[in-house]
């Protein structure tokens, strides 16, 4: 059977789902509205790698009593849209936390250095908070998801949205008394005014249960996540669900932004977001430690005081703050205080029978438009371990009124410096760059990679050579792909379009994503070289990613000879191509080893460097750069 064939049928189901052909079951309980037509742009074009689906909402994504963990709705959701588009290559993740939409809605903020995700990577991001919001009020919970739904669409104006309603037995009691749910209807109201799909499993399942198909103990042994039989329903759900999404929108020929309406709740803000304990409009007094190990995740690093008195104080303007730390059997009691209002003391973190991470309303309905002072101190023996503050509101900028050399050595001026010397004959396969930087003209540098070259590109380097190289002038051109080594770029004459069309004096090669394939990247350089024999380039040993890489988890300060491994496999390739070489692994781990600080202090996720992880990258890069 051909594709045209297949297309042909599956836009026949999901016509039969929507009501095409008389059917209204599937109609009840899901909803297309604008669909997810960029999602699909990238589904089927693969021009970001690794595409990420971000689940995020209640305990019902971990999959707990499921015997059979492939049944998550979750993954069923990722295989349905793996099966409509086969070449793609979309990866689940699900990120379950306390706190409902409310904490949603900062944990998907425009940015959050202590936090440490990023929020939303890839193209979809999929809510579910129904079981979450059990606790609170539609209302406020309309805010909140208002919230969040217009923070993604302004980290990412591509991004695609759905929302998706799990069974709770509140829900069920109303759908038993043919009443709809005011959270749900809340729900739809919002994604009516956004017109973004719902998938409401909730009236799905509850149907099930009330035609007697199957009993709610049987769906679920705890009102909330379902048993595998519960899971099975879900799927069918799904399946139906995605193949009348992907039927419904064509996929266009780039991806559209979302323009956003003005906001359905007067109350609702889109300005949340973590504030990171470091960041300066923090003031701290006391013996703080910043950049120390958390005991949990998804902190990166906390900062700890462990004398009572030290206290934090936050100047804002917003409507409401809040706290993420780490609530712990060792833990100090905290007291706070809003607009110099008396201290409230928080309820002791003693009583946690191991770490755990707890985000605290602290004030709300505050003036959104006033500025406010938050004050924070330790308040008995113990250890305090602050994470950062939520906040629906704004801060003052440290860094306004800077252009980008300013921004970045003030970020650096707060860092120990880094020391290093680089090796003499760096220059000899580089004649041309380093003529032109010191004799003057235009340097046409490419840096080919991954996101790890994209924080390499972040670090604006090209900058600080610019600074110690005034007559020269560099055009930095970043061409990148998610996850994408030389073991990509090597294939179907990809060199064009990544290298030659750009025309590049020299070419930087870099990234974590090579695969430990050196001669990957001598097969680049030949075939860049084959087209432009002048091209010069510099290849680069792997910075940051995750403490299970191998550069990370077999570290040597210098690179072992007696193995066969990347950094010695790679020196080999750059002395026999005539190429310069950098390894910058050695001098780079070194200086996080030495800092004092954990790893996490210099990461802004799980593998990718924060600020200050950038200007390590930079200002190795301007050493090595330094003429002799």
């Amino acid at each position: 059977m051909n594709d045209r064939m297949m297309k042909l049928i599956r836009m026949c189901v999901a016509g039969c789902l929507l009501g095409m052909c008389g059917g209204v079951e599937a109609a009840d309980y899901f909803k297309i509205r604008g669909g997810i037509p960029n999602s699909q742009y990238f589904f089927k074009n693969d021009k970001v790698g690794n595409q990420y689906l971000f689940f995020i909402g209640n305990e019902v994504l971990s999959g707990a009593g499921l015997k059979d963990q492939s049944l998550r709705y979750s993954t069923q959701m990722t295989q349905a849209f793996k099966r409509h588009y086969p070449n793609a290559n979309p990866i689940e993740t699900r990120h379950m936390q306390p706190g409902g939409s409310w904490f949603g809605l900062y944990r998907c903020s425009r940015g959050q250095a202590v936090f440490g995700e990023v929020i939303c990577s890839g193209h979809l991001a999929i809510l579910d908070f129904a079981a979450g919001d059990r606790e609170t009020k539609p209302a406020q919970a309309a805010l909140a998801l208002e919230g969040l739904l217009r923070q993604i669409t302004l980290y990412r104006a591509t991004h695609s949205r759905i929302l998706v309603y799990t069974l709770t037995p509140e829900l069920l009691a109303d759908y038993r008394a043919d009443r709809v749910p005011e959270y749900i209807r809340i729900c739809e109201q919002l994604a009516d005014h956004y017109d973004v799909p719902s998938l409401n499993l909730a009236r799905y399942a509850a149907d099930k249960i009330k035609a007697g198909q199957i009993s709610f103990e049987a769906f679920s042994t705890d009102g909330i996540r379902p048993t595998d039989a519960g899971a099975r329903l879900y799927a069918e759900a799904v399946t139906a669900f995605v193949d009348a999404l992907i039927a419904a929108k064509t996929v266009p020929e780039k991806p559209t932004p979302v323009k956003l309406p003005a906001p359905l709740f007067a109350e609702s803000d889109d300005n949340g977001r973590i504030v990171a304990y470091e960041h300066p409009a923090v003031q701290r007094e006391g013996s703080w430690r910043p950049g120390q190990t958390s005991p949990v995740p998804p902190f990166r690093h906390v900062l700890v005081s462990e004398r009572v008195g030290d206290t934090l104080t936050l100047a804002f303007k917003g409507s409401e703050i809040g706290l993420i730390d780490v609530a712990a059997p060792d833990g100090a009691a905290l007291a706070y205080a809003v607009d110099g209002a008396p201290f409230q003391t928080l309820a002791s973190p003693r009583d946690a029978t191991a770490p755990a991470m707890r985000p605290i309303a602290l004030a709300s309905g505050l003036d959104r438009n006033a500025e406010h002072t938050l004050t924070l101190k330790t308040a008995s023996p113990g250890i305090a371990r602050i994470g950062g503050f939520l906040l629906n509101g704004t801060v003052k900028d440290a860094f306004a009124g800077l252009n980008t050399l300013q921004r970045i050595d003030a970020i650096y001026a707060a860092m120990d410096p880094i020391t290093y010397t680089p090796p003499p004959k760096r220059f000899e396969h580089l004649p041309k760059t380093l003529a032109t930087l010191r004799g003057g003209g235009t340097l046409r540098m490419v840096l080919l990679g991954d996101s790890i070259m994209g924080n390499t590109s972040a670090s604006s380097f090209e900058l600080l050579l610019m600074r110690d190289y005034p007559s020269a002038k560099i055009i930095k051109i970043a061409s990148l792909r998610s996850s994408t080594g030389c073991t990509y770029y090597r294939e179907e004459n990809r060199v064009q379009e990544y290298v030659l069309r750009h025309e590049p004096d020299l070419v930087l090669i870099g990234g974590i994503s090579n695969r430990g394939d050196a001669e990957a990247i001598r097969d680049v350089v030949r075939q860049v070289r084959a087209a432009r024999p002048d091209t010069e380039f510099l290849l680069l040993t792997p910075v940051f990613g995750a403490m299970r890489d191998e550069h990370i988890k077999s570290f040597t300060r210098e690179i072992d000879t007696s193995t066969n491994n990347f950094r010695h496999n790679l020196m080999k390739v750059a002395a026999e191509e005539h190429c310069a070489f950098f390894d910058m692994t050695g001098p780079w781990w070194s200086y996080i080893q030495e800092s004092g600080k954990c790893y996490g202090w210099f990461m802004g996720d799980a593998v990718h460097a924060n600020e200050r992880g950038c200007q390590i990258i930079g200002r190795l890069l301007r050493e090595w750069f330094k003429s002799e």
